[in-house]
């Protein structure tokens, strides 16, 4: 079954039976290659139905086999724009050989190699996955460790060797398998090798030696009893990738009730880091503060008895800042800005409400605006209410725009300079950016 990502379907009533199951027994969190740290958020539905029952599918694309059954969800705004987001996030380079010429499927497995390369690149970047481990060893001089239960048995034999033991480190262990088999199977899908970075190129050779070029794959149990050190530990998310990725061809096929497998991009994470990626480029003379990585984060409410406890996180995607303070606070929305029976302006409640507490907390005198960023479908052509009556203007005097920005990296950076501008203008003006003119919004 194909579907494409924040679209309507039309299932048949033996699909829509399977997808009910699929809604009940299968958490997508479990499924999803998370590009950045993760979120506490609600990870959303891998499909829904809306308030009058027509099935839609959700924020993410991909493939998860569920009970014998395969659904595949395509990107709405095509691959080539995926790919793009992908590149302006993750800092890659884009590979010679187009992936838009690929089917579907080989597609999905080339947007799964690009995040396990960049993975395989940040762990490696101390070196390989040499774990130590334990080597009994006999002989005249001491390596390591004494054993004294074995040295008093060879004394009893009259034997004049020491036993010991030593700590090596080699790659011959779980994780290097389960990287390898990642790999093999990745190449397999997409069918060829021609998607491997340079540090892939790297590092697998040294893996395929000492593991072998078709090794068994571990189980998760295997993986599990690995010891990571401080520098083997960005090791430990890749090798619950790798198995993921190596063991997704291996369940795809199987019935069994409750049964599932699969690998999912959430392509909301992914406009939110494209977004943050334009931003930077377009604003360079303000700080951009990334609401997931920020080392600190605000609160609605704080304890009176205890000032160190809040209840409710305040984390802006993106909060834009210069040295007298906030400027700007933009929160990036995978969603379509337009209307529906559900949110006949176009805007969810819940983003508004969102968006309007970021305001009150970063900005209480509304001194800076808001804006939530929706990607541009060049398909849509009618608008929303909630952008077509705007700006808008809060209790504060502050402003709130709702953008519809390009999903090309150049063409979205143009318009965020135009942003840019503006705030700067407005430093210079005046304190608030209630006095700019109007008319000039992204």
């Amino acid at each position: 079954m194909k579907i494409k990502d924040l679209t309507r379907f039309y299932p048949t009533a033996e699909e829509e039976s399977w997808l009910r199951a699929m809604q009940e027994h299968l958490n997508a969190s479990d499924h999803v290659i998370r590009l950045g740290e993760a979120d506490d958020a609600d990870s959303g539905q891998i499909v829904s139905r809306d308030a009058i029952g027509d099935w839609w599918g959700g924020r993410y694309i991909g493939q998860v086999f569920f009970e014998g059954h395969q659904l595949e969800i395509e990107p709405r705004l095509g691959m080539r724009v995926i790919e793009e987001w992908l590149y302006q996030a993750l800092n890659l380079i884009a590979p010679p050989h187009p992936s838009r010429d690929l089917p579907a499927e080989s597609f999905i497995a080339l947007l799964m190699a690009m995040v396990w390369s960049q993975r395989l690149a940040a762990a490696s970047r101390h070196g390989p996955p040499a774990f130590r481990h334990e080597r009994a060893v006999r002989g005249v001089f001491l390596r390591g460790r004494l054993d004294v239960r074995r040295t008093l048995a060879l004394r009893e034999r009259g034997h004049p060797a020491i036993a010991s033991v030593t700590r090596l480190r080699d790659l011959d262990n779980d994780v290097s398998r389960a990287i390898v088999c990642a790999e093999r199977a990745l190449s397999d899908i997409i069918g060829h090798d021609r998607w491997h970075t340079p540090r892939v190129r790297e590092v697998l050779p040294s893996l395929r030696e000492a593991v072998g070029a078709r090794p068994k794959l571990p189980t998760r149990a295997d993986l599990r009893r690995v010891r990571y050190s401080p520098i083997t530990r960005p090791f430990e998310e890749l090798a619950e990738l790798s198995w993921r990725i190596a063991k997704l061809r291996d369940i795809s096929s199987s019935d069994e009730p409750g049964s599932s497998s699969g690998l999912l991009l959430d392509v909301a994470e992914l406009w939110e880091l494209f977004v943050l990626n334009c931003a930077r480029r377009a604003l360079p003379d303000f700080t951009i503060e990334h609401g997931t990585q920020a080392a600190n984060h605000d609160h609605l409410l704080r304890s009176e008895a205890q000032p160190t406890v809040g209840m409710g996180r305040l984390k802006p995607d993106l909060l834009v800042r210069s040295k007298d303070g906030p400027v700007a606070v933009m929160d990036a929305k995978y969603k379509r800005l337009a209307p529906s029976l559900e949110r006949p302006d176009g805007v969810d409640r819940g983003d508004l409400y969102q968006l309007v507490s970021y305001l009150a907390r970063f900005s209480p005198r509304g001194t800076a605006p808001g804006m939530l960023i929706y990607p541009l479908d060049p398909d849509q052509t009618e608008l929303a209410r909630a952008e077509q009556a705007g700006p808008w203007m809060t209790g504060m005097g502050g402003r709130v725009e709702f953008v519809r920005l390009p999903v090309d990296a150049d063409a979205a950076i143009r318009r965020l300079e135009d942003a840019s501008r503006v705030l700067k203008a407005e430093q210079v003006l005046s304190a608030a950016w209630i006095g700019a003119d109007p008319r000039i919004v992204l």
